[in-house]
């Protein structure tokens, strides 16, 4: 792997020019008041609202830190777009009006969520009626459907897959639209009709990209709040469990580069280096990746990097089908105090049968176990009201958990992501919530089978959330045994 320490810029190779007349986009966006401040888009710079809809769910901020909108924004800065971000997970109208106000955009980026697809069809409806903004859509929605995406109020154009090359190109195609040239992934319309052109060479190369911008997020905020720097060091990963839309992606990108990308040790390194220099505070450092440990020969040299660079502890996930004793031993050795393991269920039918997780029973309990003895604590991510749910697999879910003592859980009520096989599944069986994304919302269950109704599993989640540990402290058997001796130790003590 050729390891660039600085960032730079994607691949440029990612248009071809249109047989077809121009498509002179900047003269096809509707007008905008005289009175509102803004230039016309054939001008240099751009003022670009970007709307991030993104589910406000366990407590996750909103705006919300994404490493692939971060590198799309530090792109769009790079070439000389002013930014502003505001994040939405509900229809706000003071919101929307106070960030018009601000940033005056003449475009409009709405990175749309599949769970928020109500939430930006009435944000954009408003916008539409009150200030003819031209709007670019990308993010997971508009990859999954992008032609569904195109139907929403205002939308002229969307960026299907990664956008880092694409949305760059098509943004710099707006400031000049005498340029006739179609821009690749990214469909656009206009009274002509349709463009959707192939996707783009996937960008290969991650250490030629740009770190990822985080003040829009008031990523500082939450450094305060959490003492903790998050990192992407890959996109992409090999595994293909049913209920991520990982595989689909891949397919969509087949014959277009290598799916599993990953940043050299020096690149990442740099990064951790910069974040802790700008950001008071910081005492962790957590790995997003969920391939992170999936690649020995990378991981190794990695760690060896990181050890004898940082002096952060860290945490990462750990896929619990892919760890043997040596690999936890090497994150331990690294200075790994955490790792995220998805569990999803104690069932092996839904874990295997409906999720594809290829995980066993087994595997399970060889991870904890090695876990155990190298002094890394446990994170599980838990979904229940999954497809073929019953209260017998509920009840194993709550007797593993007991087995293995994680220091925390996150219990997820399920929800059938768009565009994923598990939710063809409650499809064909006309399990699906009549609620829709309002369920994932309210943190309720998305789906609706007879053998085990959403009112079981929201109660089911409410005794175990109150069970077992939702946040990390000293773990819950400790903290139990504790309390039992100190009231034991009360009791004599009143006797005496």
């Amino acid at each position: 792997m050729v390891c660039h320490a600085g960032p730079g810029l994607p691949h440029a190779d990612v248009i071809h020019r249109a047989r077809t007349p121009s498509l002179q986009v900047g003269l096809q966006f509707g007008p905008v008041g005289c009175n509102s401040g803004r230039k016309p888009l054939e001008c240099k710079v751009v003022r670009i609202l970007i709307l991030q809809f993104v589910p406000d769910v366990r407590g996750r901020p909103v705006p919300r830190f994404e490493p692939q909108l971060g590198t799309l924004l530090s792109l769009l800065v790079q070439r000389e777009h002013e930014l502003s971000l505001l994040g939405l997970a509900g229809f706000d109208v003071a919101a929307v009006k106070a960030a018009l106000a601000r940033g005056l955009p003449q475009l409009i980026y709405a990175d749309i969520s599949p769970v928020c697809v109500d939430v930006a069809r009435r944000t954009l409806q408003y916008v539409q009626e009150h200030e003819f903004i031209p709007v670019v859509a990308g993010g997971g929605y508009p990859t999954i459907d992008p032609a569904a995406c195109l139907s929403l109020p205002g939308v002229q154009a969307v960026a299907v897959g990664e956008p880092d090359a694409s949305l760059v190109t098509y943004l710099e195609r707006i400031k000049d639209p005498a340029v006739g040239q179609v821009v690749l992934g990214v469909w656009a319309r206009d009274e002509r009709g349709l463009d959707r052109p192939e996707l783009p060479q996937l960008v290969e190369d991650l250490d030629s990209l740009p770190f990822p911008e985080r003040d829009l997020f008031g990523y500082g905020e939450y450094v305060r709040r959490t003492g903790e720097i998050e990192i992407a060091s890959a996109r992409g990963c090999p595994q293909k469990c049913a209920y991520c839309m990982n595989d689909r992606l891949a397919a969509m990108y087949a014959d277009r580069g290598t799916w599993v990308r990953r940043r050299c040790a020096e690149n990442v390194l740099e990064e951790i280096d910069l974040l802790r220099q700008k950001y008071e505070g910081v005492r962790i450092v957590r790995f997003l990746d969920h391939a992170f440990a999936l690649d020995p020969a990378w991981l190794g040299e990695f760690l060896d990097a990181y050890a004898a660079r940082c002096s952060l502890p860290f945490r990462c996930h750990l896929r619990a089908n892919a760890a043997d004793e040596q690999t936890v031993g090497r994150l331990a050795e690294a200075g790994c105090k955490l790792v995220d393991i998805e569990l999803i269920s104690a069932s092996d039918f839904i874990r295997n049968e409906i999720f594809e997780m290829e995980l066993s029973g087994e595997q399970i309990i060889a991870t904890f176990a090695w876990l155990g003895a190298a002094g890394i604590r446990t994170r599980v991510i838990i979904y229940l009201g999954a497809p073929y749910e019953s209260e017998a697999s509920l009840e194993d879910t709550r007797s593993l958990l007991r087995e293995l003592k994680p220091d925390t859980v996150d219990i997820r009520p399920y929800y059938p992501w768009p565009g994923v096989r598990a939710t063809e599944i409650c499809r064909e069986n006309g399990w699906l919530h009549a609620r829709g994304e309002e369920q994932l919302h309210r943190d309720l269950p998305g789906i609706d089978m007879p053998a085990c109704r959403p009112e079981k599993i929201t109660a089911f989640i409410k005794r175990l959330r109150q069970e077992f540990p939702s946040t990390l402290s000293e773990p819950w058997w400790r903290r139990w045994s504790s309390a039992s001796r100190t009231a034991i130790g009360q009791l004599f003590h009143k006797r005496r």
